[in-house]
């Protein structure tokens, strides 16, 4: 798993999303939704008021659906991050777009919005991959600062990598997940302060 992306990776990849348009930093958030981690992200992306990106993986979602309605009325743009969360999606051309029809019709059915971003898990991708993404007329969205927010790292160690890596269309990854639940309000809350403080604006995809 990358922490950070360069230049190289576009121009190995360039149909994948490394880095996105504008100034702004582009936070987005995978594994969601969480019954206990999303609902503290919205309240505190809410608090300062910064847009963001949850790529949502479709096999939370059942019992979850207010959740993802509330995500969707706050502003944010919804992605997919498949049905389920294997590297062994990469292997399989067929299962890879049965995955993204599944979660995306799911996303549909909760708040009526189609989208087209994907995040593979893992971001483990292949040209099974790549071509699965391309025949649905779905963007592969990569990212270029991993946070490492699910590790045991202390929180001083992770913002300042994240900070350290910023660039204008930067492609901030979090998680709302099991293991972030109970540090993700804080250090969700720091990292932005921070990056607000460097004179950083926020977007979302768009």
């Amino acid at each position: 798993m990358f922490l950070r992306t360069t230049a190289l990776h576009a121009r190995l990849f360039p149909s994948l999303l490394w880095r996105a348009d504008g100034p702004g930093i582009y936070l987005t958030f995978d594994d969601g939704p969480h019954t206990a981690a999303t609902p503290a992200v919205l309240d505190v992306l809410g608090s300062h008021d910064v847009p963001a990106t949850f790529f949502l993986s479709g096999c939370n979602i059942a019992g979850r659906e207010a959740i993802v309605r509330e995500t969707a009325e706050r502003g944010h743009a919804l992605g997919i991050h498949a049905w389920s969360h294997t590297r062994m999606l990469a292997v399989s051309k067929l299962r890879t777009k049965h995955e993204i029809r599944e979660t995306r019709a799911r996303i549909e059915d909760c708040t009526g919005i189609t989208t087209n971003w994907f995040r593979p898990p893992f971001g483990m991708f292949s040209w099974n991959t790549i071509g699965a993404a391309r025949e649905l007329g779905c963007t592969i969205v990569m990212w270029s600062i991993m946070t490492g927010d699910f590790s045991t790292r202390q929180s001083d160690a992770i913002v300042a990598h994240t900070m350290k890596g910023l660039a204008p269309g930067s492609i901030v990854v979090m998680h709302d997940n099991a293991l972030t639940a109970g540090r993700i309000a804080p250090l969700l809350d720091r990292t932005i302060g921070s990056m607000k403080d460097a004179g950083w604006t926020f977007q979302r995809l768009q």
